[in-house]
Order: C-alpha cells, then structure tokens, then sequence
C-alpha cells in the first residue's frame, strides 16, 4: 500500500543512487560503455527505498540507523547483480562462454572487477552517510504521517 513514507524513501534513495552512479563513473576504463547506468542505478535505488526503506520505518531511531545502512547494502548487492549479469549476457551474445556454468562463474568475477570501482572512499561515505540521514528521514516522514 502506497504511503508518504514509502513515496519519500523512494525518491530520496532514488537521488543517493543516481548520485552514487555519478561519482563511480569517473573510475570506470576509459573502454567501459556508460549508457544510462546511472539512471538504472536510480531505479533500483527508487525500488530499495519504497520495498525495504519505506515499509520498515517506525520502529525507532536505532532501527532507522540499521535500516538505513541495510538500504545502501541492498543498493550495492542488487547493482552489482544486475550490472554483471548484464556484462554476461553482453558476452555470451559473443558466444564467450562454453556453458551456463562458465557464464556464471564469470558473473561472479564480472561483479568483482566491478566492486573495485567502489573502493574510493567518497563513495563509501556517500553511501553510508546518505544511508543514515535517510534511515533517520524515513522515520521522521514515518512518525509524522503515520
């Protein structure tokens, strides 16, 4: 069910993730397509939000904290999965791979490469400040418009 909370959350972890996608962009190969990798990155941001940020706010400060920090892993976990799994489907339309197996196995290497990308410290401190203050926003919108 759609509420204020939900809606806020969603948008603000949609900003944060675009925001993160901008700063990671810089560190990508000079080789490495962009495409709208940042507004996908939104997306998923925006669904973090709404299904994890949004529903799980009320249940106090400390929870906020905890819930908010959950946010921004959720963010990193899903954007690695689909950003790599997109890598390997590109791949193996080139016919790179032997099997499943082996496509697979590179998925998980793929989504490695691309967590080095996230080693700057900027942007594991976007990601957990901007994870803390909108933990603590959810639960002010939660309280305020219940």
């Amino acid at each position: 069910m759609p509420t204020a909370t939900k809606l806020v959350s969603a948008i603000l972890f949609a900003a944060l993730a675009w925001w993160i996608g901008h700063m990671i962009i810089p560190y990508f190969p000079e080789e490495q397509r962009i495409g709208r990798f940042r507004e996908i990155l939104a997306a998923v941001g925006f669904l973090t939000g709404w299904r994890f940020l949004g529903r799980h706010a009320g249940a106090g400060w400390n929870s906020a904290i905890a819930f908010g920090l959950g946010a921004s892993g959720i963010l990193v976990f899903w954007g690695l999965l689909i950003f790599s799994g997109y890598e390997m489907i590109r791949r193996s339309m080139r016919l790179s791979y032997g099997g499943p197996t082996e496509a697979l196995k590179d998925q998980v290497q793929i989504a490695i490469d691309y967590f080095v990308y996230l080693q700057p410290p900027e942007i594991w401190g976007s990601l957990i400040v901007g994870g803390l203050a909108l933990g603590l926003i959810a639960e002010m919108v939660k309280r305020r418009w219940p």
